[in-house]
């Protein structure tokens, strides 16, 4: 049951492990032009393994909402965060394709397990009154495990890119053992197996399969176009997508203030238009400072989807934990396609990045202002959880 209170310890834990999961998850793109050399794998085959992992998420996603059926949230999330640092430890030892995959498998579905859990148990210690600013900060902590993923990436690239995952090992045992002394209600025995396959098909979850395929498809190339499109050594490829991380902070708060002033439908239609635009210029525009800056911005920007999509689904399907789950696997296992096609398309990195960055354009449709009874023409009905 939702506390009437917010309990804003047990809100950072959470948001502590959120962490730790998101740096295992994101880490490998950043580092992968180091990966590529050291293994002597190929751009299809980093598609390959960004699409797996990805996947990997998306059926884990799934996983974790069978599992909310029987066991709380946290348990559900100390569980991911084990996962996580097994994927971690075992990547960090890889010496070829084969053992590199198993590990972002494992660092997927660590990530995949913990994500619905953790999206519950942030509802669950928001309270009845601060569900808003809960996921504002569920949200930061997210941008701030992408930035420190990023510059674990750079690190990687001077020391040895093995190192950043023996980090995100000792992480996510620091984060295991912070969340001892929390609790959340067990779910309630013979819960339904049902799903509100309407709620979770709609716009939460089309909004968050565009900030998927971006953030798993496109993004997951960023240092990698940096170095082959722009000569950037990989260090600097890796701390230019470290300061984009660091952007996605700021434009998540801004983000946020936004639909709560507009809605969200304006919030994400002004987003779209913004995102399609930076992404067409920095995909096109020669090398140069100026260009660095716009694909810094537009990196940064990418997240600030997840926010508003998840207060949606929160609000419309928050204490269904399987709801929550396919609602997850639908958006990542589009993503996961996306970093494969990326990865091994025929016409060239630059061409099919920049087909993918004018995605956003479809939430012009989609986020329309419709005519509403609450005079709010930019809101959605929220379902029934």
């Amino acid at each position: 049951m939702t506390e009437a209170r917010l309990r804003p310890g047990a809100l950072a834990l959470v948001c502590g492990t959120y962490f730790a999961a998101t740096v295992g998850e994101q880490l490998l793109p950043p580092l992968f032009p180091t990966v590529r050399q050291d293994l002597g794998l190929t751009d299809g085959q980093g598609g390959i393994a960004f699409g797996v992992m990805a996947a990997s998420i998306a059926v884990f996603n799934m996983v974790s909402g069978v599992a909310l059926r029987r066991w709380s949230a946290i348990t559900v999330t100390r569980a991911g965060t084990v996962v996580t640092a097994l994927g971690a430890a075992i990547t960090a030892i890889a010496g070829g394709m084969g053992v590199l995959v198993a590990g972002q498998i494992l660092i997927g579905a660590g990530a995949g397990v913990f994500f619905p859990a953790g999206l519950q148990a942030v509802g669950i210690f928001a309270g009845s009154t601060r569900r808003g600013f809960a996921m504002g900060i569920y949200g930061v902590a997210f941008s701030v495990g992408l930035a420190v993923a990023a510059l674990l990436g750079a690190v990687g690239a001077a020391t040895g890119w093995r190192v950043p995952f023996w980090i995100t090992v000792a992480m996510a045992g620091a984060a295991l053992l912070s969340t001892v002394g929390l609790s959340t209600d067990r779910p309630v025995a013979g819960a339904p197996w049902e799903l509100p396959w309407r709620a979770v098909l709609g716009l939460p979850t089309i909004v968050g399969t565009v900030g998927a395929v971006l953030q798993y498809g496109v993004l997951a190339f960023f240092a990698t176009f940096a170095v082959d499109e722009w000569d950037l050594s990989e260090a600097r490829a890796a701390t230019l997508l470290a300061l984009g991380r660091v952007v996605s902070i700021v434009a998540k708060l801004i983000g946020g203030a936004s639909a709560d002033r507009i809605g969200p439908r304006a919030s994400i239609l002004r987003m779209s238009l913004l995102l399609a635009a930076m992404g067409a210029a920095w995909v096109l525009l020669p090398a140069g400072i100026v260009t660095y800056a716009v694909a810094a911005v537009f990196a940064g920007t990418v997240s600030s989807i997840f926010p508003v999509a998840n207060m949606l689904a929160v609000e419309r399907f928050g204490r269904n934990g399987m709801a929550l789950g396919a609602y997850r696997s639908v958006q990542i296992g589009i993503g996961a396609v996306a970093g494969v096609v990326i990865g091994n398309s025929p016409f060239g990195l630059r061409t099919t990045v920049f087909v993918c960055v004018l995605l956003p354009l479809v939430l012009v449709w989609f986020c329309r202002p419709v005519p509403a009874a609450s005079g709010r023409p930019d809101q959605t009905p929220i379902a029934a959880p």
